[in-house]
């Protein structure tokens, strides 16, 4: 198998009695189409070396399959020098006949103990491997946060975004209705102080600030204009009682503009006033909807620094912080969490990286929001200046991070959540990005009370990034 093996591109340039030893040592594996070389939770004892075939590599995430690779002809895979990994993460399943030499852990000390090419090559397969397993680790933690983005913006729009559609029809009801009262008004017949104080009336109306009624104030004013209407010949009188108590309408409002008026001149101009400020309602509630849709907007903006310089610059990080939150804030909402926004006033600017900045807060503050029992939710954001530094603390009353854990949680990869719900890459990357502001981020948690600690520097950057 000597020729077999030189076909390896990695083993071509091996001394031939290294080559040899290996041929002597391997055991040869044939694996069926359909045939595992590893499954999830198996042993990983033996380096391999795939001579005929192609494996899928896939974890199981809620049941369904989720490939992430393959090993194909020549590949190596398995146990590699001074590799600490135990056991395997997912499954590699043939897609054809294939097969495989397998190497068992016990000679492995002795390959390296002796044979400096054969074990450089290994070496530099692993150094591969981890790169590989890197990028891909840190490709999906991009597409995870991504996908928070676009999850959280879709939920925020469609709120406001519907708001409009409704109201637009509302509206758009409301005007075809106008053309048959339209001609009882033009029929009106008022003199020009009469209508001039309709007039002012109805827009004091609009400029007034709608009072927060309770339940039993509403309740209360329905039936004092329902009384009133009874002795009255109006016609559609009851109809418009609801509508009247939205603008927080009186008996003596009524009585007021009644008495500028003919009795016959009267319900067509209430039920005209009635359609002004329905008009206006409506289209006050479109306005706020596109505002709302405008500051998500913003938010993202701001959040991504999009049209900013990827330079180190002077940054606001309270701006950060609430534009991370809004861009959060569904996962928040949908649940009914309390959030407690505590900002130092004297917060001065420091100089940093504004959208790596914000990757810190979006990973701290979502674990935060992750962690957050299913009730009674609290989450703090908290920011402090000291003379030198700047201080921002992530709170959550959550279920806490055990103290085993608590010295592993910035190590890249690890993970405490389930299969694709964490690559354990986004703490290693906050923490990355604080050292590269020449900061440090420390966490002290037990349950019911977690806080991660950001401390960034306000001075200057290194001078050669100034």
């Amino acid at each position: 198998m000597i020729d077999t093996l030189k076909q390896f591109p990695q083993l071509k340039d091996i001394p031939e009695a290294q080559l040899t030893w290996l041929d002597d040592h391997l055991e040869i594996e044939e694996i069926p189409k359909g045939g595992f070389l590893f499954e999830k939770g198996s042993a990983i004892d033996n380096l391999m070396l795939i001579f005929e075939g192609d494996f899928e590599l896939y974890f199981l995430q809620n049941k369904n399959r989720k490939s992430f690779g393959r090993l194909q002809k020549h590949d190596i895979s398995g146990l590699l020098p001074y590799s600490r990994a135990k056991n395997a993460g997912g499954f590699a399943r043939a897609t054809q006949p294939s097969r495989v030499g397998k190497l068992n852990r016990a000679l492995l000390r002795e390959l390296t103990g002796q044979f400096y090419e054969l074990t450089e090559v290994l070496v530099h397969e692993m150094n591969n491997r981890i790169r590989n397993i890197t990028q891909l680790e840190v490709q999906n933690e991009k597409l995870i946060a991504l996908g928070k983005l676009s999850a959280g913006l879709a939920h925020e729009l469609n709120n406001p975004a519907a708001a409009m559609v409704r109201s637009a029809s509302l509206l758009q009801q409301h005007l075809m209705g106008l053309p048959e009262d339209f001609k009882k008004v033009i029929k009106i017949k008022a003199d020009d102080v009469a209508i001039d104080k309709v007039n002012e009336f109805m827009y004091g109306k609009l400029e007034e600030k709608p009072s927060e009624l309770s339940m039993l104030e509403k309740n209360e004013l329905e039936d004092d204009l329902y009384d009133w209407f009874a002795d009255c010949s109006l016609v559609d009188k009851y109809d418009l009682v609801p509508l009247l108590v939205d603008y927080n309408f009186t008996t003596e409002n009524l009585l007021y503009v009644k008495s500028l008026l003919r009795e016959e001149d009267f319900n067509p101009v209430l039920k005209w006033i009635v359609q002004n400020m329905t008009t206006h309602k409506t289209v006050t509630d479109i306005k706020e909807a596109s505002s709302r849709i405008g500051t998500l907007v913003q938010s993202v903006k701001t959040y991504s620094y999009m049209d900013q310089s990827l330079d180190f610059q002077l940054v606001d990080i309270h701006i950060g912080l609430q534009s991370t939150l809004n861009v959060l804030n569904h996962k928040l909402t949908k649940v009914g969490h309390e959030v407690t926004m505590d900002f130092d006033a004297n917060m001065p600017k420091i100089l940093g990286l504004p959208g790596e900045l914000n990757q810190i807060w979006t990973n701290l503050i979502d674990n935060a929001i992750d962690a957050l029992p299913q009730e009674g939710g609290q989450l703090q954001v908290k920011t402090k200046a000291s003379e030198n530094f700047v201080y921002i603390y992530i709170q959550d009353n959550g279920h806490g991070i055990s103290e085993e854990y608590q010295t592993r949680i910035f190590e890249p990869f690890f993970t405490t959540k389930e299969i694709g719900k964490g690559t354990g890459l986004g703490l290693d990357m906050a923490q990355k990005i604080v050292k590269q502001h020449n900061g440090q981020i420390k966490v002290r948690s037990k349950p019911g009370e977690t806080v991660f600690e950001v401390c960034l520097p306000i001075g200057d950057k290194t001078e050669e990034n100034t």
